[in-house]
C-alpha cells in the first residue's frame, strides 16, 4: 500500500514538472520530495537546458500565471558535471518562490549539497 501511495504521489508530481531529459526529471522529482514541495497545488515547473553562452550554472525566471491560473516557473540548468547540484540549488529557489515569493541564495547554497540526487546506472 505504501508503495502504491508513493507511486501515485510521484505521478502527481511528474504531472506538474516538465523536462525533455527523463533523468533530469527523475532527479527533480526526487529533490522535490526531499524539499517537501510535492503537494503544492496550482504550480507547474519547466526545466530547460541553459544555453552555453550563459555564464551562470543555473537560473530561475520570475514566476508567471497563465490562463489556467497556475503559477508557472521556468528553471534553466547548464548541462555540465555539476548539473544535479545546480538542479538542487534551483529547486530550493522553486520552494522559496512557491512558499513566500522571495529567493534566498544563502539557503540555496547551504542546502544544495545536502540534497541527494540519484546516481545514473552505467
Amino acid at each position: 500500500l505504501h508503495r502504491v501511495d508513493r507511486r501515485q504521489r510521484q505521478m502527481c508530481i511528474r504531472d506538474r514538472i516538465y523536462c525533455k531529459d527523463s533523468w533530469m526529471l527523475t532527479n527533480a522529482v526526487y529533490i522535490a520530495e526531499q524539499l517537501g514541495i510535492t503537494d503544492i497545488p496550482k504550480s507547474v515547473l519547466y526545466i530547460k537546458r541553459l544555453p552555453p553562452q550563459f555564464r551562470q550554472s543555473g537560473l530561475i525566471e520570475y514566476p508567471h500565471k497563465k490562463d489556467d491560473s497556475k503559477v508557472h516557473l521556468d528553471i534553466y540548468i547548464k548541462y555540465d558535471n555539476e548539473r544535479f547540484i545546480t538542479l538542487a540549488h534551483e529547486m530550493v529557489h522553486v520552494r522559496q518562490v512557491l512558499e513566500n515569493g522571495t529567493i534566498d541564495e544563502s539557503e540555496a547554497y547551504a542546502l544544495e549539497k545536502t540534497l541527494k540526487t540519484l546516481a545514473k546506472a552505467v
